[in-house]
C-alpha cells in the first residue's frame, strides 16, 4: 500500500482540472470563467513585454482564441492553466515582435503623424525600453513570477500556487530573476 498522500490534489487542482474538462465539452460557462479569471493576467504578461496597451490587449485575445482551438489536446498535469496560457501568449508575443521589428525597418511615409515632443518623453522611453530589454532576457518562468509579484502584486504564496510550484521555488525563481535584471541593467549603463 503507498503513501496515502503521494496523488493527493488540492480542491483548486480538482476544480481547475473539472473547468477544463467542461471547457473540452465545448461548455460555454467554463470558458467564460477561463476567461474571467485569466484575461488580466495574460494581458498583463502581454503588456510588459510589448509596452503597447492595444497589442497586448490583441495578443491576450488571440490567446483565448488559441487555447479555444487547442484545448481539446491540453492534458491537465496538476500545472495551473494560466502556465499553459502564458506559453501560448509568449509564442505570439515572439511572432509579434518579430513582425514588428520588420514593420519599423521600413521608411516612414505619412507625414501628418502627431508625435509627443521627444524632450517630454525621451527619458520614459529609455528607462522603458532598458527595463524591456532586460525583461526580454529572462525565461519563461522568470517573467511570470516577476509580473505576478511586482505588476500583479500577488503574495508569494498566491505566486507558487498560480505557478504550480513551492513558495521556496518562486523565491529562487524571483531572486535570480531581479539579479538577471540588475546584471543586465548594469552592463547596458557601462556600455
Amino acid at each position: 500500500m503507498g503513501a496515502p498522500n503521494a496523488v493527493a490534489t488540492t480542491r483548486e487542482e480538482d476544480e481547475e482540472q473539472l473547468l477544463i474538462y467542461r471547457a473540452q465539452m465545448s461548455e460555454r460557462a467554463a470558458w467564460d470563467e477561463i476567461f474571467q479569471r485569466n484575461y488580466h493576467r495574460v494581458y498583463t504578461f502581454a503588456f510588459t513585454r510589448v509596452g503597447d496597451r492595444q497589442a497586448a490587449e490583441d495578443i491576450a485575445a488571440d490567446v483565448f482564441v488559441e487555447a479555444w482551438k487547442s484545448i481539446r489536446r491540453f492534458t491537465y498535469r496538476g500545472v495551473p492553466l494560466t502556465s499553459w496560457l502564458f506559453q501560448i501568449a509568449h509564442n505570439l508575443i515572439s511572432d509579434f515582435l518579430r513582425k514588428r521589428s520588420r514593420m519599423r525597418t521600413q521608411t516612414l511615409t505619412d507625414g501628418g503623424v502627431n508625435v509627443a515632443d521627444p524632450r517630454d518623453e525621451a527619458a520614459n522611453v529609455a528607462e522603458w525600453q532598458s527595463v524591456a530589454s532586460a525583461f526580454k532576457k529572462l525565461t519563461l518562468e522568470q517573467q511570470q513570477v516577476l509580473v505576478s509579484r511586482f505588476v500583479e502584486g500577488l503574495s508569494l504564496a498566491e505566486t507558487a500556487m498560480a505557478m504550480g510550484k513551492g513558495e521556496n521555488a518562486i523565491k529562487a525563481l524571483e531572486f535570480r530573476a531581479l539579479k538577471s535584471v540588475r546584471r543586465i541593467l548594469g552592463e547596458g549603463a557601462m556600455a
